[in-house]
């Protein structure tokens, strides 16, 4: 059986498991071989506002 990346998506990897559809052991031997990417990440400045309603000032 071919692991497609579709079958150990994380948003439904569990469904798959449970059905016996992906095996545990492949899967994690699929997740070792993924090469590190933590080097690649960027700090990201989040502006939050307490203003939830911005829509609905539009229309006053």
């Amino acid at each position: 059986m071919a692991y497609q990346d579709f079958l150990l998506d994380k948003r439904i990897v569990q469904r798959h498991l449970d059905k016996g559809i992906v095996d545990a052991k492949q899967m994690e031997k699929s997740i070792a071989a993924l090469p590190d990417r933590a080097a690649n990440i960027a700090p990201v400045d989040e502006v939050v506002s307490d203003d939830d309603d911005d829509d609905d000032d539009a229309e006053d």
